[in-house]
């Protein structure tokens, strides 16, 4: 089975086990004082010479194994419960810096090549609109990544109290630029923003990001070929093919249905190996 998590998701899974383990913990604990006092009060004499009398003690945590379903009583441990070492599957641990760091590589070299013989290089065009942490995050290290390979990189820089059409004039902007043949608006926009009609507005050719509703919908149906495929998918994709991994066939699941990464990467999944 191949599962796909969005970064959202991965975090409410870890806050998930943790709260479990938590309440497994603190079960152990409740029970353990339960019977210290019992002992306490039924047998004292025995408590005193040490002889009839046990404490309870909870296991490690680091071998606590969280069960898949957790009952809403249950607040015994039962180790042979588990599963068995025999009937664990080992995953595949896929190293994504050497991928990545081998993919610039080659795309530094074609880069290269295109400037020596066109005497050109690809341009990037970045919209951002917002002082969101994560979006400003993101656009620096996709700018940081243009400079690697030798792309030029330009950036539209906008306050969220801008107007809607300051946007569109960007993009406008863009879209006639000769030096420019790629483009990218930061997602999510603030939520006063129209974010259909501004990607509307995005020339197709160089949506390189593949949100264009022309691109999701080529996307969306067999026998079409979109312009741009969206990158997180792509990439998700991308690992896997490259170390190895055998997708026909698989049963894969797909944690979120965002257009940015869940829809996008469902839709992957059925064009090329449905």
């Amino acid at each position: 089975m191949i599962l796909f998590l969005g970064s959202p998701y991965t975090k409410i899974m870890r806050m998930m086990v943790k709260h479990a383990t938590r309440k497994r913990a603190l079960g152990w604990a409740k029970e353990s004082k339960r019977r210290f006092y019992s002992t306490m009060t039924t047998a004292p004499n025995a408590w005193k010479d040490n002889k009839s009398s046990q404490i309870l003690l909870s296991p490690p945590l680091v071998s606590l194994d969280v069960p898949e379903i957790w009952g809403a009583n249950s607040n015994h441990y039962d180790p042979s419960s588990g599963p068995k070492r025999s009937d664990v599957q080992l995953a595949t641990i896929i190293d994504g810096k050497s991928i990545a760091e081998e993919i610039r590589l080659r795309i530094a070299s074609e880069v290269q090549r295109m400037k020596e013989y066109m005497g050109k290089v690809p341009g990037l065009a970045v919209i951002l609109v917002g002082q969101r942490k994560d979006s400003q995050t993101y656009v620096r290290n996709k700018i940081k990544a243009c400079e690697e390979v030798g792309i030029k990189s330009v950036m539209a820089e906008l306050p969220n109290c801008c107007a809607e059409e300051d946007i569109i004039a960007a993009l406008l902007k863009f879209n006639e630029d000769p030096s420019v043949h790629g483009i990218l608006v930061q997602l999510p926009l603030p939520e006063h923003f129209d974010e259909e009609k501004i990607l509307n507005v995005l020339s197709l050719e160089k949506d390189v990001d593949g949100f264009h509703p022309v691109n999701m919908g080529n996307l969306s149906m067999r026998g079409r070929e979109p312009l741009f495929v969206p990158c997180t998918p792509k990439g998700c994709l991308e690992l896997l093919i490259r170390s190895g991994v055998e997708i026909v066939g698989k049963k894969a699941v797909v944690i979120g249905r965002s257009n940015l990464v869940g829809l996008p990467m469902s839709l992957l999944l059925q064009a090329y190996f449905g």
